[in-house]
């Protein structure tokens, strides 16, 4: 992949240090995210997922207030092949079946703004494959490259994906304990169409 040149004016070894602190809490959310693997239970999956979803838009947010960052390297460094995730897709999008896919508009400021249906298990995994692509680098001592590849994700894949995904969470778990719509978040018993 293709950069520009430069870093704006911040010295590597500040950048270094901002990085590795964003790398430790980016471990944090994938050590939660994998916490959830295996459980098999609607409400505690999406319990779970609203509390790490939650924490990963609060680091992208922190990331999308800096300025935008440009590594030295003209080319993205070869991080090695990405983590396999399709199982991890399928087994999610079995526990969610019901509710797993919402309604949402992708562009709010287009014209005219069309909504379209995406999957909560999609934008999940593509979460989680961004951040440990992301992990990849700082493991192999590149935590500007990381930084630079969590940002430049956020704003163009996993900071709307995120964003949608927790607002479809959200509205799942509130019409089950506010609006008493859904008896029992279950693939048996799917909750309303939230549109």
């Amino acid at each position: 992949m293709t950069r520009g040149q430069g870093l704006s004016g911040t010295k590597d070894d500040e950048l270094e240090a901002v990085a590795n602190g964003f790398a430790e809490d980016v471990e944090a959310v994938l050590e939660g995210l994998r916490s959830l693997d295996g459980i098999t239970d609607p409400e505690e999956i999406v319990a779970g997922l609203l509390v790490e979803l939650s924490r990963a838009l609060t680091i992208g947010a922190r990331m999308a207030a800096m300025p935008r960052l440009v590594p030295p390297d003209r080319y993205e460094p070869d991080s090695g092949p990405d983590i396999d995730l399709d199982d991890t897709r399928v087994a999610l999008a079995t526990i969610l079946d019901g509710f797993d896919t919402y309604v949402e508009v992708f562009d709010p400021y287009d014209d005219p703004a069309a909504p379209a249906a995406y999957r909560i298990s999609d934008d999940v995994i593509s979460l989680t494959a961004a951040l440990a692509h992301g992990m990849q680098h700082a493991r192999a001592g590149r935590p500007i490259e990381a930084l630079w590849w969590w940002q430049f994700s956020f704003f163009s894949s996993w900071g709307g994906e995120t964003t949608s995904a927790l607002r479809a969470l959200q509205s799942v778990i509130a019409r089950d304990r506010i609006v008493g719509a859904i008896p029992a978040m279950s693939p048996e018993e799917p909750p309303l169409d939230p549109l």
